[in-house]
């Protein structure tokens, strides 16, 4: 008698159907890059401040939900119900997340920021390394701050993880090992905000475009740190979501000159390197596990 195939004693998720083709990719990147880039290149065409008109705000809202769309069909294309129960659980379940791993999600981007403004000051790169009395001033008015979280949450990190780390990156991890598979998600990510840079208006809160290359390879360190998290918290999409919110709200409270800015580089350069080290580029996580292993068992 033969042994059943995995698939059959596995749970049906995107972490555990096996790929035939690349279908499964090319699937997502048409919801991810092809409807994005649709209504934001009509944005772009136009050349309007995209805060300051209705139909611009209205186009640009429409095209961020090509991720979440894109990872909400290509899951249950994928896998099913069964595949889209999995996804739910793992956005909304905190459970999976260990004591040590919401100190990591919540304080490790935020702690980098603040290290690397310490340096910039240590080696004389400025002498304010981040705007207090802007942070104040956000502060000092309760209701608008957490109206303004909201909007953080909702702009980014939310949409954005139901498709990169919901379900690109398993589908990636199940052909490559998890660096390879963080270095394409990354190159996606970046691509993906490609249009950003050339619609009117859309950077003016932050003073401006970010400089793309330091831009992308902070995406690219970034990556990696969202893969070994997600591979160590039982697949979490709710950790990548706040790892992401944490990331972003840092990055605008803490707002910080181009010094500061390349220290942090440094930095997150340097804890990839030691997650690499001892955990491993095969799986994020050691020899013997697998995010596979943990859908298994979930």
């Amino acid at each position: 008698m033969s042994s059943p195939d995995a698939a059959d004693i596995e749970p049906r998720t995107t972490a555990t159907v096996p790929p035939v083709g690349n279908g499964d990719l090319w699937g997502f990147l048409a919801f991810s890059h092809g409807w994005t880039w649709g209504f934001w290149g009509i944005v772009v065409a136009a050349g309007v401040d995209v805060w300051s008109t209705p139909w611009a705000m209205a186009l640009f809202a429409v095209g961020g939900l090509g991720l979440p769309i894109g990872g909400v069909v290509m899951t249950g294309r994928v896998a099913g119900r069964a595949g889209l129960r999995d996804l739910g659980r793992r956005l909304v379940d905190p459970g999976r997340i260990g004591a040590w791993w919401w100190a990591a999600v919540l304080l490790l981007l935020p702690a980098l920021k603040l290290a690397a403004g310490g340096l910039a000051v240590l080696f004389g790169a400025t002498d304010a390394p981040f705007d207090a009395d802007a942070l104040a001033a956000q502060i000092a008015q309760p209701v608008d701050f957490l109206l303004y979280l909201g909007f953080v949450l909702l702009l980014g990190p939310l949409p954005e993880e139901i498709g990169w780390r919901g379900y690109l990156l398993d589908r990636l991890q199940l052909r490559f090992s998890a660096l390879g598979a963080s270095v394409l998600v990354g190159l996606a990510w970046f691509a993906w905000h490609g249009p950003l840079f050339f619609m009117a208006g859309y950077y003016a809160r932050a003073g401006g475009a970010p400089d793309p290359l330091q831009f992308g390879v902070a995406i690219l360190f970034g990556s990696v740190l969202y893969t070994w998290i997600y591979n160590h918290t039982g697949r979490s999409i709710l950790g990548a979501v706040l790892f992401h919110f944490a990331g972003n709200v840092s990055g605008e409270l803490l707002d910080a000159p181009a010094s500061v800015y390349a220290y942090e580089t440094y930095l997150t350069a340097a804890v990839v390197l030691v997650v690499l080290w001892r955990w491993g580029a095969a799986t994020l996580r050691g020899a013997r596990h697998s995010p596979a292993s943990d859908a298994s068992t979930a």
